[in-house]
């Protein structure tokens, strides 16, 4: 860390140049802390009057606090009236007005000024992104998920623009060969930690099939469940192996902050690369394992991870509001996902 090499001074005569350079460390300190400001009217400035020349007395007048600002420039008021600056020299870094003439000891000298208080901008907004850190952290720990927003860890993986992320903390595939139904939606899970613009969405395609088709989307969030239709992509050939992806059709979408879901629609049986459940964003909607409407043929025991929603694929145009489990759509456990992946903009 660099730090300025001021030494001691010892007994010697302080130069201008010596606090000139401590003025500029303490401004330094301000652009950094982006120090906050705060309006006053009407504060009674005190005169020195304890100048052994009587002459001297009343000319120099000093508020309680220092560090105005010169923009906006401060009122100096005598008795209620304000002074013309030409009757004084202004000192608003050090809160004081030096008079050029001695002032009546009957008057009372105010002024209307802007000073730097000791609050920080910076500071603030690190305090509030540690308090919802922490809260996120509580949440986590006591229902294993957060509502949705998956490990703590996630927090530490950073979606960097250009970069592909799924429904989980992990960064890469760590599945492989998933199989997939034909005509169907599978949807995950996506938490987006902060305001981020989308513009392609793709998938890893490790079985292909003639003719096969995938498209992909992004929803809001309803409660835990896929909510309303925010983008889509049209439909990517997937007769062949290899890593698929796609625009969204009405250009990039931006997200803020918050939990989304994100789903691939497919025409035919595929395989995708994808995600084991070690890591992944949990349904934070699901019911206990054992429900019925759990669409779980293994018994795997290892958490719903998304919703599958049987559905003609036609042109591949997802629904515009995601429809209720009993109205179609499961909840689905598996031991891995065919998982899609959603690029944030370079």
């Amino acid at each position: 860390m660099a730090k300025t090499p001021f030494k001691k001074l010892g007994s010697v005569e302080i130069l201008s140049a010596h606090l000139n350079g401590i003025q500029h460390a303490v401004n330094n300190m301000e652009d950094v802390l982006g120090m906050k400001t705060a309006p006053k009217a009407g504060v009674q400035l005190l005169p020195y009057t304890d100048m052994p020349d009587p002459g001297l007395r009343y000319r120099i007048y000093e508020g309680p606090d220092n560090n105005w600002l010169y923009d906006p420039e401060p009122v100096i008021k005598r008795n209620g009236q304000i002074v013309s600056p030409s009757e004084y020299e202004l000192q608003a870094e050090y809160g004081a007005v030096v008079f050029h003439v001695q002032q009546q000891a009957s008057d009372v000298i105010t002024a209307d000024y802007t000073h730097i208080t000791n609050q920080s901008a910076k500071m603030e907004q690190v305090d509030s992104q540690h308090a919802a850190l922490e809260a996120r952290v509580v949440a986590l720990e006591q229902n294993g998920g957060g509502g949705g927003g998956g490990s703590f860890l996630a927090y530490l993986v950073k979606h960097y623009p250009g970069t592909y992320r799924s429904h989980g903390i992990s960064p890469q595939n760590n599945a492989t060969g998933v199989a997939v139904l034909a005509n169907s939606i599978d949807i995950f899970p996506f938490v987006a930690h902060e305001t981020i613009i989308c513009d392609m969405m793709g998938g890893q395609v490790s079985a292909a099939v003639s003719g096969g088709l995938t498209s992909f989307a992004v929803y809001t969030d309803n409660n835990g469940y896929p909510g309303t239709l925010i983008a889509q992509t049209g439909a990517v050939d997937c007769s062949t192996t290899g890593w698929k992806e796609a625009a969204f059709t009405t250009g990039p979408v931006t997200l803020q902050a918050g939990n989304y879901w994100i789903g691939r629609f497919c025409n035919a049986a595929l395989s995708f690369h994808g995600l084991s459940p070690a890591g992944i964003n949990p349904v934070p909607s699901a019911p206990p394992l054992g429900s019925d409407n759990i669409n779980n043929s293994n018994g795997l025991g290892a958490g719903v991870g998304g919703i599958r929603y049987a559905l003609a694929f036609g042109n591949g145009a997802f629904p515009e509001t995601f429809p209720a489990v009993g109205d179609g759509p499961q909840y689905l456990e598996r031991n891995a996902y065919g998982s899609p992946w959603i690029r944030r903009k370079p």
